[in-house]
């Protein structure tokens, strides 16, 4: 395979040195989609936000839904989110783990700040990832494992 097929692979490369764009296909863009995985799916929520996520294919690269509700706020408050939780799963996408869809939203009376809605992204993502069975997924283990020090 020569450069210029692999530039235009659909898949995000998994390392840190992937391109850092942010494509429609890496979006969820359905809105029977997104009830599915709000109904469907495993929620979990911190101070910031509320990440729901449900299994695609299994190494499917991650995909994003932003849901930002009119109590947020204003027009501009709620466009203001939603670059940051954009811009926070742009940067992350290469640790998020793969075979996933979420939707984001911001938790009610919380203040976007772009560090920690980074963070809770991550966390959360991975914390959602646990399938039913209590196991984590494949990437989600191998997450803890290079976060945990050596003994």
């Amino acid at each position: 395979m020569d450069a210029d097929n692999a530039s235009k692979s659909p898949l995000p490369i998994r390392s840190s040195n992937a391109s850092l764009k942010f494509r429609k296909a890496q979006r969820v863009l359905s809105g029977m989609r997104f009830k599915e995985i709000l109904h469907q799916g495993h929620c979990k929520a911190d101070h910031l936000l509320v990440v729901c996520a449900i299994e695609t294919q299994p190494n499917a690269a991650p995909r994003v839904g932003i849901t930002i509700p009119k109590k947020t706020g204003n027009a501009v408050t709620r466009n203001h989110w939603k670059r940051l939780i954009r811009e926070a799963f742009r940067t992350q996408q290469c640790h998020l783990p793969l075979g996933f869809d979420f939707i984001v939203r911001p938790k009610r009376g919380s203040t976007a700040k772009s560090k920690g809605i980074q963070r809770s992204l991550l966390k959360l993502a991975l914390k959602t990832s646990i399938n039913r069975h209590g196991r984590a997924s494949e990437f989600a283990a191998e997450s803890d494992s290079r976060n945990k020090p050596e003994s």
